[in-house]
C-alpha cells in the first residue's frame, strides 16, 4: 500500500513537471527521451537561450527517434563497491569534450549547462546529471529523467511530494573498530568522521532534534544495519559522514554529497548504464526527498566552509540503498590531500564542518516544514558578508 501510494504522488509529480507538454520540444535520441533547454528556459521563466552552433568541437553525430519504445544497448557494468571511500578522485568521464556552455538567470534562479557533459550548475552548485547534454540541429536537449529527478526538485524543491517534517536526525559517523576507512599521516577516516558527528550532536539537540549515532565509540557497525537504525525510527533523516580519498589523483580535493540514485539513472561515479539501473531499491521510495535534503546540506557547507565544489551526486552505495527515510552520503575532503589533510586534522576546522551540516538539516526542516525555498549558497555568503547568524 505504502509504495502504490508513493508511485501515484510521484505521477502526479511527473505530470506537474510535464504541464503545458504541447509546448515543450521533446525528442527521443538513442530510445531516451530529451527536453530542449529553450523549453525547459520557458517553463522555468529563464531567458531563451542563444541558438546553438559546434562548428570548432563538433559532437559526434546523433541519431534521433522519432517513435518507439526504448532499445536495449550494451553496457558496462556497474561498480559494486558499497565504500564511499573506495570513490576515485577523478570525476565522472563526460561524454564528448566540453563545447559549449550556456548560462540563463532568471534573477531568482541560475542554470548552467555545458554540451557534451554530465554535469551542470544550479544556483551556483555544481549538480551531475545521470545522462550527458546533447545538442541537435542547432539545440540543446537534457534527458528527461534528469529534468523530473534532478532540474526540478532543486529548482522548485517545494514542489516536491512527500516532504515531511522530522524530530530525530541518525547520525551515521562512517567505518570504526577494524575497518580504519581512509588513512592520512595525521590519523584515519573513522576518527575525523566520528568527532564531527559529536560536534554536531549537541548543536542538534540544541535546536530541538532527538539525535541518535549508529555508532559512538570506536566500533564496527556493518553497512547494512546502519540505515536500519533510521528505518526503524518514525520522522527521522539519515546523515552518514566521511572523509574522501584518492590512490591515483593526490591533487583531487573538495566536498561532495550522495543521495539515492533515481531508478533508471546510472550512479555517477558509472561511466554508462546498467541493467541495475532498473532495479526498484527501498531508497527509491524517497529519492526526492534525499536529493532535497543533499541539496540542503551541500549549499550549507559549501555557503559557509571554502572548499571545492565536487558537486551534488547520485549512488547506490548500501546505506542510500537500504534507506527507507530521506538519506544522504556526506564526503568532507580528501584525506589523501596534502592541504585538506592537514585542515581536517584540525579539531577546529571538523566543528566548522559539523556547524555547516546542522545548519543544512535546518535548512532542510525549513524546506519540509513550511514548503518555502531553502536557502542556497549565495545566501549563505551574502550571511557572512554583513555578519549575521545564518541560523
Amino acid at each position: 500500500m505504502k509504495h502504490r501510494l508513493w508511485f501515484g504522488l510521484l505521477c502526479i509529480f511527473a505530470l506537474a513537471v510535464s504541464a503545458n507538454a504541447a509546448d515543450w520540444s521533446i525528442q527521443r535520441f538513442e530510445g531516451r527521451e530529451y527536453v530542449s533547454l529553450e523549453s525547459i528556459a520557458s517553463f522555468y521563466g529563464f531567458p531563451k537561450p542563444p541558438a546553438v552552433e559546434l562548428t570548432d568541437h563538433p559532437q559526434p553525430p546523433i541519431a534521433p527517434v522519432a517513435t518507439g519504445p526504448a532499445t536495449a544497448t550494451p553496457v558496462a557494468p556497474a561498480s559494486k563497491s558499497d565504500e564511499p571511500s573506495a570513490i576515485s578522485g577523478a570525476e565522472p568521464p563526460p561524454a564528448v569534450a566540453a563545447s559549449k556552455t550556456i548560462t540563463l538567470d532568471s534573477g531568482s534562479s541560475q542554470l548552467e549547462v555545458t554540451v557534451g557533459l554530465r554535469e551542470m550548475q544550479i544556483n551556483g552548485v555544481k549538480q551531475w546529471l545521470a545522462f550527458p547534454v546533447l545538442w541537435h540541429d542547432g539545440q540543446v536537449f537534457i534527458s528527461r529523467l534528469d529534468l523530473s529527478k534532478l532540474i526540478e526538485p532543486h529548482l522548485r524543491p517545494e514542489m516536491i511530494p512527500g516532504l515531511q517534517g522530522f524530530t530525530t536526525v541518525v547520525l551515521d559517523p562512517g567505518h570504526g573498530g577494524h575497518d580504519r576507512g581512509a588513512v592520512s599521516k595525521f590519523g584515519f577516516e573513522k576518527d575525523f568522521a566520528l568527532d564531527v558527528a559529536l560536534r554536531a550532536r549537541p548543536l542538534l539537540e540544541k535546536a530541538g532534534y532527538k539525535v541518535v549515532m549508529t555508532r559512538s565509540t570506536d566500533v564496527f557497525i556493518p553497512l547494512e544495519q546502519r540505515p536500519a537504525v533510521a528505518n526503524h525510527i518514525a520522522n527521522s533523516i539519515f546523515i552518514s559522514i566521511h572523509f574522501n580519498s584518492s590512490n591515483s589523483n593526490a591533487d583531487a580535493r573538495g566536498f561532495e554529497i550522495y543521495s539515492m540514485a533515481p531508478r533508471g539513472a546510472p550512479a555517477t561515479n558509472d561511466a554508462h548504464a546498467s541493467e541495475r539501473d532498473l532495479r526498484e531499491e527501498p531508497g527509491n521510495t524517497l529519492d526526492l526527498p534525499s536529493g532535497a535534503l543533499a541539496g540542503s546540506v551541500f549549499h550549507a557547507l559549501l555557503g559557509q566552509v571554502p572548499m571545492v565544489d565536487r558537486g551534488i551526486k547520485n549512488a547506490r552505495f548500501a546505506v542510500l540503498r537500504l534507506s527507507t527515510v530521506p538519506a544522504v552520503l556526506v564526503e568532507c575532503g580528501f584525506v589523501s590531500n596534502n592541504a585538506e589533510s592537514t585542515l581536517i586534522s584540525s579539531s577546529a576546522w571538523r566543528a566548522h564542518v559539523a556547524e555547516a551540516i546542522v545548519d543544512g538539516v535546518e535548512n532542510y526542516r525549513t524546506l519540509a516544514e513550511k514548503k518555502s525555498r531553502p536557502k542556497v549558497i549565495a545566501d549563505y555568503r551574502r550571511t557572512a558578508v554583513s555578519g549575521g547568524s545564518v541560523r
